[in-house]
């Protein structure tokens, strides 16, 4: 099966979710026009890491569920992204994945919280891995730090995903990493893995850019520039992942005899 996904590389606006809802639905619509299944936005891309008002983001957030599940329904688009959240009074950040019927199809609260930019100060971790049935199959969530912890994207791969989503605020002075990471995902595991990326000036940081969609073979099918504002889009042909898997089947030859704590 043959699928369009498009990657929203944003520079966000710190704090200001209403002009970042703004940029995210003429990008949606953009991405709607050029035949897209799915669209991604960055991690926290409504606020940026405003972590120090994320009580009152949540509730802003909360308000915007209702118009992304009506921008899902009526451009008949996947919408994923990151946001602050609340439940049971803790925050959390979580990827919410909403379905062109306007419902709310997953959502994952991020597992890794990365201590550089002490999140554990502010956020919750999730609970567990999240993967969800879609017309091209079973789709992993997972959200920027995630990318350092192959362990998740193992449990992923023994599901079955052929494709795994990755919401992103990567820092330029790390952007190495990042290249290097998503190609290592994506040929570990073989699967396709499309991670958007935010991208300028932040707050206090710079943002790298990059947002990338790989093929199961670790091919750049798409790139975003390292210091624009952009669309990214490319085709995919989620049979590849089952032809890859079949050729090599990695998963397969793992010795779970020698390493039992190993996914």
């Amino acid at each position: 099966m043959r699928i369009k996904v498009s990657l929203a590389q944003l520079q966000i606006q710190f704090g200001q979710p209403e002009q970042n809802l703004a940029r995210a639905e003429l990008m949606i619509q953009a991405a709607a026009r050029q035949g897209s299944k799915v669209i991604l936005l960055p991690e926290l891309w409504t606020t940026g890491y405003d972590l120090a008002h994320s009580q009152q983001h949540a509730d802003t957030n909360q308000k915007l569920q209702p118009i992304l599940a009506a921008l899902s329904s009526t451009h008949k688009i996947w919408i994923g992204g990151s946001l602050i959240t609340r439940q049971d009074g803790k925050i959390f950040n979580t990827f919410f994945l909403h379905n062109p019927a306007g419902l709310e199809a997953a959502c994952y609260s991020k597992l890794h919280l990365f201590g550089l930019m002490q999140e554990e100060q502010y956020f919750t971790p999730g609970a567990a891995p999240v993967s969800t049935p879609t017309p091209w199959g079973s789709t992993g969530l997972s959200i920027c730090y995630d990318l350092r912890f192959a362990d998740l994207f193992a449990a992923y791969a023994l599901q079955g995903c052929p494709l795994v989503f990755l919401s992103a605020e990567w820092p330029v002075r790390r952007i190495l990493h990042w290249d290097v990471l998503t190609q290592a995902r994506a040929v570990e595991f073989q699967m396709f893995l499309t991670a958007v990326n935010a991208v300028g000036e932040i707050g206090n940081a710079v943002y790298g850019g990059r947002s990338v969609i790989v093929s199961p073979w670790g091919e750049v099918i798409a790139r975003g520039s390292d210091r624009d504002e952009e669309l990214v889009t490319a085709e995919i042909d989620l049979n590849e992942v089952e032809r890859v898997r079949k050729h090599m089947p990695v998963l397969r030859d793992r010795r779970t005899d020698l390493f039992p704590d190993s996914l």
